[in-house]
């Protein structure tokens, strides 16, 4: 899986609609995810991880400032509804930018 997760966020990375020379904004729900993005992106920028370590995605309330992490992201890469099915619709609610369903 984690091999499939770092092509799907190279692809989207390169073929984003970001220039070459801006950093993306990548928002990322966990952190085994998080984790993952962070060595792809190294170098490049940073995601932003919306779900804290430790706490539980399945029924999660985002802050506001993590509102705001996806209001601003580029592209979010989240591992699913079965994960966190309230997901789905704060992107949608949030904004109009790539997401990558890694499920």
């Amino acid at each position: 899986m984690s091999r499939k997760l770092l092509s799907y966020t190279a692809i989207g990375l390169i073929l984003g609609s970001t220039a070459i020379a801006d950093v993306p904004k990548v928002a990322v729900d966990i952190a085994p995810v998080h984790s993952l993005v962070s060595r792809v992106m190294e170098g490049v920028g940073s995601p932003k991880l919306i779900i804290p370590a430790g706490a539980s995605p399945h029924e999660y309330s985002l802050r506001p400032s993590e509102a705001k992490s996806l209001q601003d992201a580029d592209m979010v890469i989240w591992m699913g509804e079965d994960l966190a099915p309230w997901m789905e619709n704060s992107i949608e609610t949030l904004s109009k930018m790539r997401s990558h369903n890694s499920s």
